[in-house]
């Protein structure tokens, strides 16, 4: 962090985030005492009230627990729970019909009291809401007109930033070969609707996002499921085992980094392979990069459009899970398919918003996206970590879970015999933020899943919600077990 970024946080959180860091690199142990309230306040020359103000915020984060009588804690970490399992099925292409569960679970999306939340996305007090209010003001002085006017290409500035920032992901774009949308729906379904047409097959991965297969569905097309591991993404064997018959594959739709559900991390030499796979075999892909700014690494992973030679990769983001979901600005580069994919955002929604273009456009040209970002990946990454241990200490045995290296979401499967619609139903009722695997897919493969999304920052309120969904698991386990069991013989 900066040190003018330093100055802006308060000294208790700067105190609470250097312990933090000593918790994760080890240097503080599990079940290690920590200074007490006095001895912390001399270490640091604050306060005492600041220093309990950097245990509270600590506990709050689920890093250490006060203990009556003795001082405060690190919190032991629960080992780790296996991976998921990786089932390499692939069903034929069918028709989506998505159920009712889906729909229940749309409805309860703004469901203002759930924890941890049901929508993917940032927690408010993640987002630059104040800065970003400051320049709409600004910008809303110096252009009243964007209120009146609109313009079907969409802000170059915005664009210029688009293409300045494509370069750390390993790709060249121009400015005018970008088209802005409404949201990165949008630009799937744009990117679909320019190469395919009903009845053509799309294959995508599996587990897959819910509003993909409905736009899938809209636009008559056929799924083709492909399976998706739960570290490294498309399995790559079945997609060519799939798609050797000539013609039987129109289009290969994907989210190589940290994708919703799954939360995996395509290798780059698996991107490479996949490019020269779908360039081999006639087939387009459609790329959402819209969680590749979420990293937990070192360096920003790169895009499959990075390897494209054909120029038929066509990728897609948004910038409603880094910044400003209520934005709905997103961008598709659509390559050698500019045309057609132009021609159908304009019949399909005209143009986008022209204000809330110029306000990213200015947050990112002044450095303000890249700060918010390092400090977004940090918060992240942090409660990541708390939400994968707090699954560990309360879920029964039997479940499995992969920590992502990015993104937002816990993809967790549960005892074999456990219902995500029955897991989902109840949680509901205790406003605990569960989605059900049975969203994520036209088969019955992953009906004992359950998503969650750790974007809201870690309270004891957050680790009470996870020992009651916990508890629920435990229950429908229990329940599954009994019914399986036979009933005793009587003569």
């Amino acid at each position: 962090m900066d040190a003018s970024a330093d100055s802006r946080t308060p000294l208790y959180q700067r105190i609470a985030d250097e312990i933090e860091r000593a918790v994760g690199s080890g240097a503080l142990g599990a079940g290690t005492r920590l200074p007490s309230v006095r001895q912390l306040s001399h270490q640091h020359g604050v306060s005492m009230t600041t220093a309990l103000q950097a245990y509270r915020c600590l506990e709050n984060r689920g890093l250490v627990q006060a203990r009556p009588k003795s001082g405060y804690f690190v919190v032991p970490r629960a080992p780790a729970l296996p991976e998921p399992q990786f089932d390499l099925r692939v069903d034929g292409a069918s028709f989506v019909s998505m159920d009712h569960v889906l729909h229940e679970f749309l409805l309860m999306v703004d469901d203002p009291q759930a924890l941890p939340s049901f929508n993917a996305a940032p927690a408010r007090e993640l987002l630059p809401e104040a800065k970003l209010q400051h320049i709409l003001a600004s910008v809303n002085r110096r252009h009243p007109e964007y209120a009146t006017k609109y313009h079907m290409a969409g802000s170059l500035a915005l664009r210029q930033q688009i293409a300045r920032r494509a370069v750390g992901s390993g790709v060249q774009l121009r400015p005018e070969e970008i088209v802005i949308t409404n949201g990165g729906m949008e630009a799937m379904y744009l990117a679909l609707k320019s190469v395919a047409g009903p009845g053509d097959t799309i294959a995508l991965e599996s587990p897959t996002y819910f509003h993909l297969l409905q736009s899938i569905e809209s636009l008559g097309m056929r799924a083709l499921e492909i399976p998706s591991h739960p570290r490294v993404g498309m399995s790559l064997e079945a997609l060519d085992f799939a798609t050797q018959t000539p013609g039987a594959v129109k289009a290969c739709v994907l989210l190589p980094h940290f994708p919703n559900p799954g939360g995996s991390l395509m290798p780059v030499e698996h991107k490479r392979r996949l490019v020269e796979l779908a360039a081999e075999r006639g087939i387009t892909l459609i790329e959402s990069d819209i969680y590749g700014e979420l990293y937990f690494g070192e360096q920003r992973p790169p895009v499959l459009k990075s390897f494209d030679t054909r120029n038929d990769v066509i990728l897609c983001s948004a910038f409603t899970k880094t910044v400003a979901p209520g934005y709905r600005i997103g961008w598709v580069a659509p390559g050698r398919h500019f045309l057609k994919t132009q021609a159908l955002k304009i019949r399909t929604s005209l143009a986008c918003p022209m204000l809330q273009q110029e306000v990213l456009a200015e947050f990112m040209r002044d450095g303000g996206y890249d700060h918010h970002l390092r400090k977004l990946r940090a918060a992240l990454k942090t409660q990541a970590h708390q939400m994968a241990d707090a699954v560990a200490r309360y879920f029964p045995m039997g479940c499995r879970l992969s920590l992502p290296q990015g993104g937002l979401l816990l993809w967790i499967e549960l005892p074999r015999h456990v219902d995500s619609r029955e897991v989902f139903a109840l949680a509901r009722l205790e406003h605990i933020g569960v989605a059900p695997g049975a969203a994520f897919s036209i088969s019955r493969r992953f009906d004992h899943f359950i998503r969650l999304q750790y974007g809201d920052p870690w309270s004891a309120k957050m680790d009470a919600s996870l020992k009651k969904l916990g508890q629920i698991v435990t229950r429908l386990a229990e329940a599954s077990v009994a019914r399986q069991r036979p009933e005793p013989a009587y003569l």
